[in-house]
Order: C-alpha cells, then structure tokens, then sequence
C-alpha cells in the first residue's frame, strides 16, 4: 500500500510541474517513434530527478506512464468526434486482489446495463455481483450513459463484491434487506396519518429535541436513508468499503428526496457525507478526490449549520462537544488527504496537523476504558464516556448513567403518550374506558379496544366481544397490551401457566394473558375472563339496541369481525415493518461518535510521511 502511495506521490509531483511549466508530453519534441525516448525527453527526465531528489530511472518511467495515458486520451477524444465511441476508463476493485484498470468503448446512448455487462464480461464476474460508480453515484442498468451524465473520458469506479458462499448470500440479502427497507417505509409513511402509535415511533427530533414534522413522502425517504445509512457503518466497521460504498449511495440518494431546510437541522446527512469519503479513502479511490472533495465541503457546512459557529449551539444544550469533535478531526483528515492527490500540498500539511491536533485530544487512557467495561459499559460507550468527561472515569459513569435513564425515561414517556392516545390522535376517553370495566371487560383491554376505534363504545364493544369468538385476536391484543408496557416480564411463570392451563385455556393464550398481567393470577384471569364476561353484558346491550332500532342482520356482525380481523392484520404487519426499521436504525445514539482512532493514526502517519 505504501509503495502505491509513493508511486502516486510521484505522479502527482511531476504532473504539478508538467502543468507548471506547460509541457505537453504528447506533442513533440517529447514523443518519439517505435517505443524511443526522444533526447529531449531522457533530458527532462534527468532534470525532474534532480529536483525532486528521486531516481532518474523512477522518474523516467513515471513520465513515460503519463505520457501514454495523455497519447490515450488525445486518440480517444479523436475517435469521439469520429465515431461518436466514447472511451471509459474503469478501475476494478477485486477484494483480495490487486485493483485493475480497464478500457472500454460504448456509445453514450445505451443504457448503463450495457456498459455493466461489458465490464462483467471482462473480468469474468456475475453481472449482479458488480456495481459501477460514476461521480459519485451508481450507474443505474435502466438508464443511458448520457442521461446519467456519463461522458467521453469518464473514470469509472467498479465495485466487485465477495464471491465466497458466505458473502453471495449476503450480496443477495443486501438487496433483499435495501427493498425491505424502502417497501417498510412506505407502508408506514401511508399508515401513518391513520395510527398515532407510529407517527409517535416515526417522530424526527433536531438537536434540541424539537420535534421536526414532515409530509409522508419525505418522512418515507427519511426512514429508508437511516435504515441504510446504518446497515452502511456496519459495513465501514466491518472494513467492507465496496459493500458501505454501494449502501451509503443509495441512503443519500433517499436523503436528497428531502428538502435542504431539513437537513440543515440534523447532523446526519452531514455525517453521512463524511462516512461516503472515507469509503474512497478505504478503497484508495484516486479518481473520486473530485466528488470526496465535493462531499467534504457539503459535510463542512451541514455540520456547521447544525451545531452552529465553533460549536457553541452544541456547546448550549450539551455542554461540551469533546465527542462531536471525531467528526471534526476525520474532516480534516479526509480534506487533507484530498488536498494531497490534488496536489495542494501545503494545504494538506496544515489539514493534516489539524486533524492530528483533534486526534491527540481525543486519546483516552485504555485503563479507565477497562475500568468501565467492568462496570458494565461497552468498549464504544466507555471512549465515547471518557472523552466527554475530560477522561475522568468516575463522571464518565455517572454521565453514562444518567444519560441511559434520561433515555429509559423518554421511552416510559413515549408509551404512556401512546397509551393515552387514540389511533386518531385525539385523548382516550376516561368515562369510556371505565363504562367498559364496569361492564366486565379488563381495564387494558378495555382501553386498547377504544384506542383503536378512536372512543367508539359500540364499536370497542364488538371488537371485545369478537375475543371470544375469535382467540387469535385476543392473543394479538394482549400483545398490544405487553408493547405498550415497558414493565411487562418477559417470561411468565411457570407454575402460573399450568394452573391457568388446568382451567381449560390454550398455553399460547395463557402465556400472553400472564405477561399482560405482570404475572399476577388475578389479573390474569381478568383478562382472559374478559371475553366471557363482556360476551353476556355486551349481548344485552345489543338485545336492547335491537328493540330500539330494529334488528341488525347477522352478515353486519359478521363484516364488522372481518373487518377488525383485517384491521388486527394489518396493525400486525405494521409492527413488524417498524421492528425491522427500528433494528435498522436504533443502537446506541452516540455510536456514531465512537472510533478506536487506529486507521485515522494509520492515514495520517503514510500521508506525513510523504509531505
């Protein structure tokens, strides 16, 4: 890696000063016949070794490269106006194998499925396991070159993923999982204005914990590029930059579906920004400097725009931003970097001595770091802990702690919001609540049947009475009940089941009724005996109603079961749409603040090295 470093050190060296000086390698009297350096070039040669202290016969070979990809370039731009052939130059990253270059021709009018099979044929690989990336974005199989911007002399970069057993069933889950994702959100971007139980899960909060409200379409986008965002720094800690690359492409493509203004007030397309240059650093992307400088500059202004001049709207609500600060110091590490294969070298020296000034603040000692694992943190909270206490383990735990309860707090506060909630997103009725307990119904199941029919009593009274009928859906209700109490047990008691189950109930229904009852036999049973119960007094009132307004036909009861059963259904699908989101997107929230800092003190100590 080193010597490729060196290699490119060198080339860039040599193009500053052909450029400076305004030669042209191409043109006479540097070019020469039959493979022949002209005396003109061999002199050149000599007097660019002499000034950069490097071996004349490295430096002779170096121009010899540049000179055979200018000769290149002029020909190719010939044939263009030639033929209309546009020429593409593709770097090939292989994992475990050296990087290839290849050339080939297509005309700008087919689609990008042509130009994949041409590079897949080549390298003998499945089409499906290749991904090219153009200006920092996917070339889609769909579309032609030219209306995805690819031109005449555009570099390429493809990304072949692993071709082990393993990792093809994970080539083949990724896409699996990305439109999982996207078909997830949009479900519960639809369902959203119907059910205030997601809209409270689908919240977006700023920094300040302002709640930031946005139309379906955008929220949609929003979830699909968090989930992806994630599953991408999964895939950045795994070190697998092509498998990040393909991902974080993709979330910032759904990221760019929202408005600026919105993400001017969060910190995660900033981030995100940050996260997709370091993948070109890992796969050593030469040809991407353009678009990570572009990302850079776009990750600069949305980390200020959010955390405000020299930090200090951070500063205000947290108090300090040691941790923020790794995102400040792999920001000028990457400019740095990009500085260098620019050839901005006095620029990137004083990048680089920034970043390495941030990242000597940010060591912590591994022994407090050990201390704190035995008290039970993780490796990433206790660095992320310790840096933002000033390194001092003891306050380091007690943050910790109390930001984990703050946390616990705010998820206790969510639920109770949700309980007290209708689906509409009015205020659970009270008196409603307490008519059906004194009818015989058990108080939670009381209240989830109104939370559902937004304080429809007749309507609550025919979906409990359909739990009789129907003891799939008093197994889905108690499992509304176990969701919406974060102090349900998560295993019931033994003992309690057996007696219940002694009693003639199934165990699937007597193990939800336990959990719903914090194990409680009374309770329990309430529950359980709440379909009985409410069966005879709800069958009264309806006796009632019937001599009042006449007699309602059986097929109504009928529909009206249906139609809570396909309600149930699809609450149910719902639920599990936004567990596969929230395992996408959830973690610790200050996971992305964490690094160990090997890799950026590795950068830093090859690109030093070469200044």
């Amino acid at each position: 890696m080193e010597d490729n470093l060196q290699h490119e050190d060198l080339l860039i060296k040599l193009r500053g000063k052909l450029n400076e000086e305004k030669i042209k390698l191409w043109e006479p009297p540097y070019l020469g016949t039959d493979d022949v350096f002209t005396q003109c070039f061999q002199e050149l040669a000599k007097k660019y070794a002499s000034d950069l202290s490097v071996d004349e016969h490295l430096v002779l070979s170096a121009l010899h490269e540049l000179q055979l990809r200018s000769m290149e370039r002029v020909k190719a731009n010939e044939e263009f106006k030639d033929t209309g052939l546009a020429t593409f130059r593709i770097k090939v990253t292989i994992p475990k194998e050296k990087p290839k270059i290849l050339k080939i021709q297509r005309t700008l009018d087919v689609p990008g499925s042509n130009l994949l099979n041409a590079v897949a044929a080549e390298i003998g690989v499945a089409e499906s396991r290749l991904k090219l990336i153009s200006n920092g974005k996917l070339v889609k199989s769909s579309m032609t070159l030219n209306e995805q911007n690819v031109k005449n002399g555009t570099q390429l970069m493809a990304l072949v993923l692993d071709a082990s057993p393993d990792e093809v069933k994970k080539e083949d889950n990724l896409y699996i999982e990305m439109k999982t994702t996207r078909d997830d959100a949009t479900m519960l971007s639809e369902y959203v204005s119907q059910l205030a139980d997601y809209d409270e899960y689908m919240k977006l909060e700023d920094q300040s914990g302002k709640a930031v409200e946005l139309p379906p379409a955008e929220k949609k986008s929003l979830l699909v590029g968090l989930a992806l965002h994630e599953r991408g720094r999964a895939a950045i800690k795994q070190k697998d930059y092509s498998l990040a690359l393909v991902l974080l492409l993709e979330a910032d493509r759904q990221f760019n579906e929202c408005r600026s203004s919105l993400l001017q007030t969060v910190d995660n397309w900033g981030v995100l920004q940050l996260d997709i240059a370091w993948c070109y650093a890992g796969l050593r992307s030469v040809a991407a400097a353009a678009d990570a400088a572009r990302r850079l500059a776009a990750a600069e202004r949305a980390l200020q725009d959010t955390y405000g001049p020299d930090q200090r709207r951070l500063l205000e609500l947290k108090g300090n931003a040691a941790n923020e600060r790794v995102l400040l110091m792999r920001l000028y590490l990457l400019q740095g970097i990009v500085a260098f294969h620019q050839n901005r070298r006095a620029d990137a020296k004083a990048l680089l001595e920034k970043a390495e000034a941030e990242l000597n603040n940010l060591r912590v000692d591994e022994s407090a770091v050990s201390r704190l694992m035995e008290l039970g943190w993780s490796r990433a909270q206790a660095r992320v802990g310790l840096r933002g206490a000033a390194g001092d383990p003891d306050r380091a735990h007690l943050q910790l702690a109390a930001r984990a309860d703050q946390r616990e707090q705010h998820r206790r506060d969510r639920r109770l919001r949700m309980q007290r909630t209708c689906s509409d997103g009015t205020a659970l009725d009270g008196g409603l609540v307490r008519q059906l307990v004194a009818q015989g119904f058990a108080r939670p199941l009381a209240a989830m049947a109104l939370r559902h029919t937004n304080n429809d009593l007749q309507a609550a009274l025919r979906d409990l009475t359909s739990l009789r009928e129907h003891p799939q859906l008093l197994c889905e209700m108690l499992d509304q009940v176990v969701d919406s109490d974060s102090d349900s047990p998560s295993v019931p008691d033994k003992k309690l089941i057996a007696e219940l189950e002694a009693m003639g109930y199934s165990e699937e229904v007597v193990r939800r009724a336990l959990r719903a009852g914090h194990n409680e036999l009374h309770a329990a049973l309430d529950l359980l005996l709440a379909g009985h119960a409410g069966h005879a007094a709800t069958s009264e009132s309806m006796v009632s109603g019937e001599e009042e307004g006449g007699n309602p036909s059986t097929s109504t009861a009928e529909t009206s079961r249906t139609k809570m059963k396909q309600e149930w259904e699809r609450k149910k699908e719902c639920d599990r749409a936004l567990e596969r989101l929230s395992s996408a997107i959830r973690g610790d929230e200050d996971d992305y603040l964490d690094t160990s800092l090997m890799e950026e003190e590795q950068y830093l100590a090859e690109y030093k090295s070469l200044l």
